[in-house]
């Protein structure tokens, strides 16, 4: 590639260095300051596709990495195996042990053979037990039909769980010879949960049923002699409480609840604790209740706009609270995504979690982001990154926006706000950065550099003004707002921007000479303060005990990164938190000192982030 061949051309030059000089701002810079070589991040001349940019995967990183499926679960095996496992559904398997590149390992599950020609093989989660030295691996499936009861269908989404010594499998179904006893047909041995136990659990619940819209509990009837009817569940999720050791298994009762059960062991729930956690459109399941009894609840709006469904559950604990996180809508529509609730006990109430505290997590917003479909079914994990543990979200979303042609996994960054809840007490929340689409600072982990942004101490503004409510500290909160719909009033109150209404000038400090590899700004949501270029960018360096400045003059805002063309509305639409960013030789920098200009057809121009790529401490 041209730009890259320009990159390393400059990189070979070298860097000159000068001493530092009195600096009372930009212009004194410039007068003492050499022109740092750089390679312009944005450069995107002759690639077919802008968001697709040649990048130095040793700085940065892409969310939409090379893996193809959906549903996706990663499991951090780098302590027994030394590899990522990401499962997806289908029952394909991907590793890595950087997180950057991934090697496709094929199929993790062995049907036997009567299982053979099963249908729907959905949404694998595997977890590794300590007691047993084995994996688990939990997942649905249509069995085929008993030919013995012609007059029947199979069941449709069999829970089934498999056990395998390797985290690669191959995973092999565990059989339940007694399910025979009740069941007769020859698929049930393998079915992870006794039929009539569940429904005489859900039954115990005495909740409702929604006849006026969907239901959160679905029978399909005729599947087992004798019995009203065959439960469908999908997508199962099993946890271990990190305090008490205790174990959960989740799963979506299929289409409008989510649902959660003690387990005694892996192969064995205590019934007696099962719950109905949450109810499509409603805040909680005592709302479901009441609004069923015909009174007046408030409900969930982004769940009453999508397609009636609750799925995809997944479990985090922080700080003694439980956050029950699930996916809303259809995972064929655009407007997929995914919701957080809370809890003080793993198996609820729980209470989805209102705008103001932003319980739409991740999201396309409602259709108002054209660069991305369908961002939804997740999973957690979380990485030691330079003394730092960072949370990552796992998650899939279209491989087109404009329609429906399958589903690629992504990776984003997950922040702990601490809000205001309903009743003005502290709570906190997670926030994604994201979803992405363009190229972001790299993980770091195995690797000798990353986001080294937490080495940012302060950010000042040298002068200038800037809008009412913004702070030169919002240049490094950690948070980037992808939304202008969803969770609106969480995000105009905690994530904001460092707004100018005049060109401005900051500066930041670091909390100790850090070796930097890059820099990266992220512009604004709105196309009315998009910032069009960062100029006189200053590196003030500390080099065998002396301080030296390197300089870049500008990095210009590039169109093919930052506006998109919407299909579907024949107009250009402004891709969310784009960015501008340069890569260079390592310099050891103290302080940065930059320049926002406001366009002059606006009336302020607004940096929502700073982020830092640079050489890890890999303590």
């Amino acid at each position: 590639m041209k730009g890259i061949k320009k990159w390393l051309a400059l990189l070979v030059t070298g860097c000159l260095l000068v001493p530092l000089a009195a600096c009372g701002g930009t212009e004194s810079v410039r007068e003492v300051a050499y022109e740092l070589p750089y390679y312009d991040g944005n450069y995107t001349e002759e690639l077919d596709d802008p968001f697709k940019p040649a990048y130095n995967s040793e700085l940065w990183r892409r969310a939409n990495v090379s893996i193809d499926g959906a549903d996706p679960m990663v499991l951090d095996d780098t302590a027994r195996s030394g590899y990522f496992y990401a499962y997806v559904t289908g029952f394909t398997y991907y590793y890595s042990d950087d997180l950057t590149t991934w090697q496709n390992g094929g199929s993790f599950v062995s049907l036997p053979a009567d299982l053979s020609g099963s249908g729907d093989t959905w949404a694998p989660e595997v977890i590794y037990d300590e007691d047993t030295d084995l994996y688990y691996a939990f997942f649905t499936l249509n069995p085929p039909a008993d030919a013995a009861y012609e007059s029947e269908s199979a069941p449709t989404y069999m829970p089934m769980v498999a056990t395998s010594e390797s985290a690669a499998g191959p995973f092999v179904p565990v059989t339940f010879d007694d399910r025979n006893l009740t069941y007769p047909q020859f698929y049930v041995k393998y079915c992870l949960f006794d039929n009539v136990s569940y429904i005489e659990a859900f039954e115990r619940e005495n909740l409702p049923d929604d006849t006026a819209w969907e239901s959160i509990y679905t029978l399909d009837g005729g599947y087992v002699d004798g019995d009203e009817g065959w439960v469908r569940a999908i997508d199962f999720h099993p946890w271990v409480d990190p305090d008490t050791g205790e174990k959960y298994l989740y799963w979506s009762q299929t289409p409008g609840s989510i649902a959660g059960v003690k387990m005694i062991d892996w192969l064995t729930p205590d019934w007696t604790t099962y719950k109905t956690l949450t109810a499509c459109g409603y805040y909680t399941i005592d709302d479901y209740v009441k609004a069923m009894n015909g009174e007046a609840v408030e409900t969930v709006y982004y769940e009453q706009i999508a397609s009636y469904c609750n799925e995809g559950p997944f479990m985090i604990k922080h700080n003694g609270k439980y956050y029950l996180t699930f996916s809303i809508g259809a995972y064929d529509q655009s407007s997929y995504g995914v919701m957080q609730a809370v809890s003080d006990s793993p198996l609820g109430p729980f209470r989805k979690l209102s705008d103001s505290e932003n319980g739409m997590l991740i999201n396309n917003d409602i259709g108002e982001n054209p660069n991305v479909a369908g961002p939804g079914h997740h999973s957690f994990f979380t990485l030691s990154v330079n003394g730092t543990t960072k949370l990552i979200m796992a998650y899939h979303a279209h491989n087109m926006v404009d329609v429906y042609t399958g589903r690629h996994i992504q990776f984003d960054e997950v922040k702990w706000v601490t809000v205001k809840d309903i009743d003005g007490n502290d709570l906190d929340v997670m926030h994604v950065n994201g979803p992405t689409v363009t190229v972001q600072p790299g993980f770091g982990f195995e690797s000798e550099y990353g986001d080294v942004s937490d080495a940012i101490e302060s950010a000042t503004l040298v002068r200038g003004s800037l809008a009412d409510g913004s702070s030169a500290d919002d240049l490094a909160d950690g948070l980037i707002s992808y939304y202008t719909t969803v969770s609106q009033p969480f995000e105009q109150n905690y994530v904001k921007n460092a707004e100018a209404t005049v060109t401005s000038t900051f500066e930041i400090t670091l909390k100790e000479p850090t070796e930097l590899r890059g820099i990266m700004f992220y512009n604004s949501n709105s196309a009315d303060t998009m910032f069009d270029r960062i100029t006189d960018i200053a590196f003030i360096c500390e080099e065998d005990g002396h301080e030296k400045i390197y300089y870049i003059e500008e990095l210009v805002r590039n169109d093919d990164t930052s506006l998109s063309y919407d299909i579907l509305n024949e107009r250009y639409e402004v891709v969310y938190a784009s960015t501008v960013y340069a890569e260079f030789a390592g310099i050891n920098v103290k302080s940065i000192r930059f320049t926002l200009e406001v366009p002059e057809d606006q009336a302020s121009a607004a940096i929502q982030e700073v982020a830092l790529v640079g050489r890890l401490k890999n303590e």
